[in-house]
């Protein structure tokens, strides 16, 4: 399980600003300050839920989550923000966010159940984390449901209140600033965490709403879901077959068209026991094998391959397949 840096990067922030230190909290959880510029470094499940102890501690703020969850907006959720941002409406923005959110979380589920007259918007913590750290959940889930909140009155432009709000822990904190932060009717100890609304205030249009740019990031997001399925050495085997054809791509021009820096896919291959450099090659050799199945000519596969001298390609191949016996 993981939390997506600029997830945790806007708890860090949001706690510096209630008097927590930065470069205290960082070393507590295990992380780096300058990790907090990677967005794409995903924080394992262990430090995302310390992330929470650490700030409530700091900031000797029970409710940091709740507090934290009034100031949150799209720009945590990357890609998928931006295309809440360009959703028809309130509720296929929160849909689309669910179906897409574990590109940036998997410790906590979301989850929509309409009736006759009212929409029930769910937060579930995975069980593991619900148990190991109820802490740390607690304030996730309170931070997610007052943020669903705050990102929908943004949407709208307008304040967004649910009907009622419940909670499966107990309260944390003064009940009043649960009113203040979330709605009038606020229950505790119940089934679950739910935001419910009527269905008129979920139809609210999101004034940004750009049917284009609901396609395009779409479709982006759905290449980064299929790809999420694969391990990184899968994915970059699949990228240099299709986006360089079989050509030989620098670890920059890779890390880019991953969307990560360049130290965080050497520490990914890294974890997976593979150099960039054997990848390349495993990568080359395949490709050429197919090829020779296709052509059987090494002048022709030198060719596609990029090799303008034959004998270069021989030489190359004669390597590769020593690399790989």
């Amino acid at each position: 399980m993981f939390a997506h840096m600029p997830i945790i990067q806007g708890i860090l922030y949001g706690s510096t600003q209630r008097g927590a230190r930065l470069a205290e909290l960082c070393e507590a959880i295990g992380i780096s300050v300058s990790d907090l510029g990677d967005s794409e470094y995903k924080v394992p499940f262990e430090q995302s839920a310390l992330t929470w102890e650490h700030c409530a501690k700091q900031t000797k703020d029970n409710l940091i989550g709740l507090h934290l969850g009034e100031t949150a907006t799209m720009s945590v959720l990357g890609l998928v923000g931006n295309l809440m941002q360009s959703c028809p409406d309130l509720l296929s923005a929160f849909e689309r966010m669910t179906h897409y959110i574990d590109l940036a979380t998997d410790m906590i589920q979301f989850g929509v159940k309409q009736s006759a007259n009212e929409i029930a918007l769910s937060f579930k913590p995975v069980s593991l984390y619900a148990n190991a750290y109820p802490g740390s959940a607690r304030h996730s889930v309170e931070q997610s449901m007052a943020g669903t909140l705050h990102v929908f009155s943004l949407l709208a432009e307008r304040k967004i209140r649910p009907l009622r709000a419940t909670f499966k822990h107990k309260r944390g904190g003064n009940l009043s600033e649960y009113q203040r932060a979330l709605c009038n009717d606020v229950q505790f100890n119940k089934a679950g965490n739910q935001l419910i609304f009527s269905k008129e205030v979920l139809s609210a249009p999101v004034v940004s709403h750009d049917k284009s740019l609901v396609t395009f990031f779409e479709k982006v997001l759905k290449e980064k879901k299929s790809l999420l399925q694969l391990t990184l050495t899968e994915q970059i085997k699949q990228l240099m077959r299709t986006d360089f054809q079989g050509h030989i791509p620098s670890l920059e021009a890779v890390a880019t068209r991953l969307n990560m820096t360049s130290r965080t896919l050497q520490r990914k291959l890294d974890d997976e026991g593979v150099s960039f450099r054997s990848l390349i090659r495993t990568v080359q050799k395949e490709t050429a094998d197919q090829l020779f199945k296709l052509k059987g000519n090494a002048t022709q596969v030198a060719g596609l391959l990029g090799y303008s001298d034959p004998s270069a390609f021989r030489r190359a191949y004669k390597k590769w397949s020593n690399e790989n016996e």
